[in-house]
């Protein structure tokens, strides 16, 4: 999760220019700039946000505007999420195409290094797209001066070991910091005794892997896969079409409330509905 609020931070300070700039530099000459203009980069902050709206609920937090938040609250996901998810559209025909072409090879990469499941012929694409990011943005950004040096932060070259990472221990994503902090906030609300929370935590974390290996051995001690929620749909390949509905039922009021108040008839206390497309 840092790695990718450090390339966002590092790509944003390249297009914003607001890296430092040595005195041998020129920011002139920095045609990749796209967003130092403060009108564009205002816009730009407004099209994320707008963008945000049609993201699934499913995506958790989405991306606020980066123009408005970026000094201030914006959360590590809301960077990936922006940054290998919205900015590649919203920064076509702006950032020029041998950059936007860069850029895309580090998206598509780091999306295949996602995924909870990784074939071997994603592995090697991922590899090819990470090395070649690497070597183009030296070559596009750096261009081997000296007074570009600091460009060349170390997660440029860390991406070159994810896919290496990935065939020692797994996907990423099963031990990125996403999981173990939710583990660690599990385990937490698990402990019930304000005394000795360490030893309880330690506890907890013991009969966590225990049930987890006991499970692993005898799966089908694991309890059975609930249906789907009412109006689903399973669309195939492990995908499910969910149903428009509110999450909560609330009272109704106005000419919706009268309207069922009439259908009741007197002396009928009016439900807690929830409203369904």
């Amino acid at each position: 999760m840092h790695l990718a609020g450090n390339l966002s931070d590092l790509l944003l300070s390249l297009w914003r220019a607001t890296i430092d700039c040595a005195p041998a530099d020129d920011v002139d000459t920095w045609d990749w700039a796209i967003l130092k203009d403060e009108d564009t980069w205002i816009a730009h902050g407004d099209a994320v946000e707008q963008a945000g709206v049609y993201l699934p609920g499913s995506f958790d937090r989405k991306p606020r505007n980066i123009a408005e938040k970026l000094n201030t609250s914006y959360k590590t996901w809301e960077f990936q999420l922006y940054t290998f998810g919205l900015t590649p559209a919203l920064l076509y025909g702006l950032l020029p195409m041998k950059y936007w072409k860069n850029y895309c090879k580090l998206v598509r990469g780091f999306q295949l290094l996602c995924q909870y499941r990784i074939t071997v012929e994603d592995l090697q694409h991922a590899q090819s797209l990470l090395c070649y990011w690497e070597q183009e943005f030296e070559h596009l950004y750096y261009q081997c001066k000296e007074c570009r040096l600091h460009f060349v932060r170390p997660c440029v070259h860390q991406t070159n070991h994810l896919t290496q990472e990935t065939v020692q221990k797994g996907p990423p994503i099963c031990y990125a910091q996403w999981t173990m902090e939710r583990t660690i906030g599990n385990l937490g609300q698990e402990i019930w005794q304000p005394s000795q929370p360490y030893a309880n935590l330690s506890q907890q974390g013991v009969r966590r892997c225990r049930i987890n290996t006991l499970l692993s051995l005898m799966p089908e001690l694991d309890e059975p896969p609930k249906g789907l929620p009412q109006g689903a749909v399973d669309v195939g390949d492990g995908y499910v079409l969910l149903r428009k509905r509110e999450r909560y039922p609330i009272c109704p009021t106005g000419q919706h409330a009268l309207a069922i108040a009439t259908f009741l008839g007197h002396g009928h206390q009016l439900p807690r509905i929830r409203k369904w497309a």
